[in-house]
């Protein structure tokens, strides 16, 4: 993990139209993501002054507020306006990690029922807008970094949908407690097929034989780095696809790498004590980190949001 910024300490969050600090009381006891886990979010970069590919943020957020049914979603001009905001109350314009968050909103009793959701006259409650910035650098060493194989699966499609991306993270939070008291950064995590899922806060991808294999997203959200990721493959000619891989395969891979918003790819040069591939950074994972940084400084790959340096 990232070394912790000083900066953050002074840096407020967006509630609601109010900015708070980091501590400061501000949900209500009666929110619905605090009360049954009726939250959504997603993170993009803050580079120069744009966010990286935030509408691709904004889209995985709406996906997985229609799969939990919330009674009201707001359009990206009310999202892109909040961002705006906290962004230039805190005098931000590089170097950050943006987590846009959206609950529910209020509920008036405690239940799962989502006709709870609503205000004292009777009308659906507005949903709750949080905007939390932090600057933040990359989590993970570029030198490499060492993974075990979890004990813990990522439960499948047939038991709750993977493809929303919301605050239901507790086996994902327990598979990496597992890597660090192992003294690993992290671990993946399968599905009970025996397919390889993701890592608890990242995709994950191989490569064997120059050709980049990663996982189908039916146990994991669809990742936006691993869009840009794939896509940049594309552009470039470098053979990818999506594939069930088991724990064989990805122990016989030439290469292999996690991809987060804010590490891009990171090498994996050891699984469960043993080296991956030669053990060093592999060329194509060399080749998608660069193209990574170049697509992450491209303007046209960012929202601008009209802030001043």
């Amino acid at each position: 993990m990232a070394s912790h910024d000083p900066r953050n300490k002074e840096v407020v969050s967006y509630i609601d139209g109010q900015f708070v600090h980091q501590y400061e009381p501000a949900i209500p006891l009666f929110d619905a993501g605090l009360l049954h886990g009726k939250l959504v979010w997603s993170s993009p970069r803050l580079i120069r002054g744009h966010l990286f590919r935030l509408q691709d943020h904004l889209e995985k957020i709406r996906r997985a507020a229609q799969l939990n049914y919330f009674p009201v979603i707001p359009d990206d001009g009310v999202f892109i306006e909040a961002i705006k905001a906290t962004l230039q109350r805190n005098n931000m314009f590089d170097g950050a990690h943006v987590r846009i968050v959206m609950t529910a909103g209020n509920q008036i009793t405690a239940s799962m029922d989502l006709a709870a959701i609503i205000d004292w006259a009777g009308e659906a409650s507005s949903p709750r807008i949080i905007i939390m910035p932090e600057y933040r650098d990359n989590v993970y060493s570029d030198t490499g970094i060492s993974l075990i194989t979890s004990s813990f699966k990522r439960p499948g499609p047939d038991m709750v949908d993977q493809i929303s991306h919301d605050n239901n993270q507790n086996a994902s939070s327990r598979a990496l407690a597992e890597a660090k008291r192992a003294g690993k950064t992290s671990s993946l995590m399968y599905d009970n097929e025996g397919f390889l899922a993701e890592a608890p806060a990242s995709h994950a991808a191989i490569v064997k034989d120059g050709r980049l294999r990663t996982p189908f997203v039916r146990c994991c959200p669809p990742g936006v780095t691993r869009k840009v990721i794939l896509e940049l493959c594309k552009t470039h000619q470098i053979p990818a696809e999506e594939a069930d891989m088991t724990a064989a395969e990805v122990r016989d891979a030439d290469e292999l790498f996690l991809m987060g918003t804010m590490s891009g790819p990171v090498s994996v040069t050891e699984l469960d004590d043993l080296p991956v591939g030669s053990g060093r950074i592999g060329p194509v994972s060399q080749h998608l980190s660069a193209l990574y940084r170049q697509a992450l400084l491209d303007p046209g790959q960012g929202y601008d949001m009209g802030l001043s340096a």
